[in-house]
């Protein structure tokens, strides 16, 4: 996914938006790393997709119930790469 804007909320779920390369139409829940350029900046488990696949729009969301604090690993917001470990 390339990730346009990031959402926290007080329960500590935090929400991805982007564009995601692949067909699927579900993403299930799966390990992934967070990237700048290549260099991997953290990992996370995502919980799966917000909103399945639809033809509303382009981006879609993808979300982690584990805490990441972003700042710390030097990212923003949005601008950053999330992939499969697998």
């Amino acid at each position: 996914m390339k990730v346009k804007d990031t959402f926290h909320f007080e329960n500590g779920r935090t929400v991805f938006v982007g564009l995601l390369d692949t067909d699927a139409k579900t993403i299930p829940p799966c390990d992934c790393e967070i990237l700048v350029g290549n260099e991997v900046k953290a990992s996370m488990r995502i919980d799966g997709e917000e909103i399945p696949k639809g033809k509303q729009a382009p981006d879609r969301a993808i979300s982690t119930s584990q805490r990441i604090d972003l700042a710390s690993c030097g990212v923003g917001r949005g601008g950053f790469i999330i992939r499969s470990k697998t």
